[in-house]
């Protein structure tokens, strides 16, 4: 691999990432529902491999030069995104709302909105149009989930802690579909 450019896609440095982010899960999953210092220290080392495994994979993407693959890459970006996302959610939902849930959770937040960022062109302005309704309808879903799952469970401490992790995420998505920029052109 040449370091003043991107990794070449080839089957042994997809396997390099794939076992990078397997190794990360891996240990992200024996860490202790309490969070300790070991803990802490297991979520930083699978955090960063996790990362370094996904962010090498996403630097091997070849250059997309037709629309066809762009919008193919986006599709799978943007339903991975939601999908890595509502497994975050259902897992700390499930949880009942442990230390270890909330990081994984959070990193799960982070790994998604990674992805989004990493797909879409925020100064394209046909793209944004075109973002403009369905993050329009994702925040008002959003916070509308936000506040059933907290009044259904009573105000548990596990759905308000995952209220809050939708409420980050409809903020993300408002501040895109709610803009001032946007408003006064329709």
């Amino acid at each position: 691999m040449d370091l003043n450019n991107k990794p070449n896609f080839t089957f042994v440095e997809f396997i390099k990432c794939l076992a990078l982010i397997a190794a990360g899960c891996l240990i992200l999953s024996f860490m202790p529902d309490e969070m300790r210092i070991l803990g802490w220290i297991m979520f930083a080392i699978g955090t960063f491999l996790s990362i370094v495994g996904i962010f090498r994979l996403a630097a091997m993407v070849p250059e997309l030069n037709s629309e066809p693959e762009r919008k193919i890459v986006k599709i799978i970006s943007l339903a991975a995104a939601v999908f890595i996302q509502i497994i975050g959610l259902l897992y700390l939902y499930n949880s009942s709302g442990s230390g270890k849930a909330m990081a994984i959770t959070t990193l799960t937040l982070c790994i998604s909105l990674g992805l989004i960022i990493y797909v879409i062109d925020f100064e394209d302005k046909k793209m944004k149009k075109k973002m403009i309704v369905p993050c329009r309808i994702i925040t008002v879903l959003l916070v509308a989930i936000a506040v059933f799952i907290t009044v259904k469970d009573d105000f548990s401490n596990v759905s308000i802690y995952v209220g809050t992790i939708l409420l980050i995420e409809a903020v993300v998505t408002g501040r895109i579909g709610f803009s001032k920029k946007h408003r006064n052109r329709f």
